[in-house]
């Protein structure tokens, strides 16, 4: 009986528990990114019918910036991504195709992120897309140059990061941009 009465007491107990549960108001950059890798992040807006509509990017805030541009180191090619929240105004799908399969650059993700944030933003282009200016073509940018950004940010978040209102923004100056 009392092993009747233990079971019956967890199940009630854990059906209290969100497992998992993601807190985008609030959100935590490590479990985030590891949803995004895993496939897991599934916080959608939804219409007043139950209909899915768009995934809803978390609100990072500025201490979420240092973690969101140590993280981008990552070049791992995420697939699928169908699960990343992008700007929902876009009409252009943020993705890559390599090797007939579409995925997104973490690293070149997690910088659009950090972005949104130093600008004060919801989003901070259209497409979590970089591209060099230099270039006449809409080649993307491959994981050595998105290091290379990276390193960017680094250093501006080093000399701007402690400024509530910098001077300029990382990419001011350089030939990158958000698409």
């Amino acid at each position: 009986m009392k092993t009747l009465v233990t079971v019956c007491l967890l199940s009630v107990m854990c059906l209290g528990c969100e497992r998992g549960r993601f807190d985008v108001s609030n959100p935590d950059v490590m479990e985030f990114v590891k949803q995004l890798k895993n496939g897991t992040y599934d916080q959608y807006e939804w219409t007043e019918e139950g209909d899915r509509l768009w995934t809803i990017m978390p609100a990072f805030q500025k201490k979420d910036i240092p973690a969101l541009i140590s993280l981008a180191k990552d070049s791992e090619l995420v697939s699928p991504c169908d699960h990343f929240p992008v700007n929902p105004i876009s009409s252009m799908w943020p993705f890559r195709v390599v090797d007939g399969k579409e995925c997104i650059m973490l690293g070149e993700y997690l910088l659009w992120c950090a972005e949104a944030v130093i600008e004060g933003k919801d989003f901070a282009s259209l497409n979590p897309v970089l591209r060099n200016t230099g270039n006449s073509s809409d080649q993307r940018l491959d994981a050595g140059e998105i290091m290379a950004v990276r390193k960017i940010y680094q250093e501006w978040w080093d000399e701007y990061g402690h400024q509530a209102d910098p001077l300029k923004l990382p990419l001011e100056g350089t030939v990158y941009s958000w698409r």
